[in-house]
């Protein structure tokens, strides 16, 4: 069955609505996160006094690149699972399709399982590489 020049306009106007939509969520979601990070550091390192980590340029660099990277990472496999979905609504019946995209979405899964272990685990070596100094 072939789809129409309409449906294949519509359906790509609401993926690129969806991601644009996306983009907007994730930065807030980003910054929730970043603050839940630092009331956990707080809370174990301070006694609920607000305290820096990484004062010195080389960890803080490291906590900067280091968190770009796996952002990064994180948005590739957002995307790939997006595709993953796609792929398995796109399928319409066709087995070798669906077990495709269960596949992809299985393996996207445990990939975005690791990138975040290794987001929190380089966060917390880092914070005890550098020391938690008090402001």
């Amino acid at each position: 069955m072939k789809l129409s020049l309409t449906t294949k306009k519509i359906t790509i106007g609401a993926v690129l609505m969806f991601i644009g939509s996306a983009t907007n969520a994730s930065a807030s979601i980003l910054q929730k996160a970043k603050s839940g990070l630092q009331t956990t550091i707080n809370e174990a390192y301070g006694g609920g006094n607000n305290i820096t980590v990484g004062t010195n340029a080389f960890t803080g660099s490291l906590f900067k690149i280091l968190g770009s990277l796996l952002t990064f990472l994180g948005v590739i496999f957002f995307l790939l699972l997006i595709y993953a979905g796609y792929t398995w609504m796109m399928a319409r019946g066709n087995e070798e399709h669906i077990e495709k995209a269960k596949k992809m979405t299985r393996e996207v899964v445990i990939g975005l399982i690791i990138i975040l272990m290794a987001r929190i685990i380089t966060e917390f070596v880092l914070t005890q590489f550098s020391g938690a100094i008090k402001q």
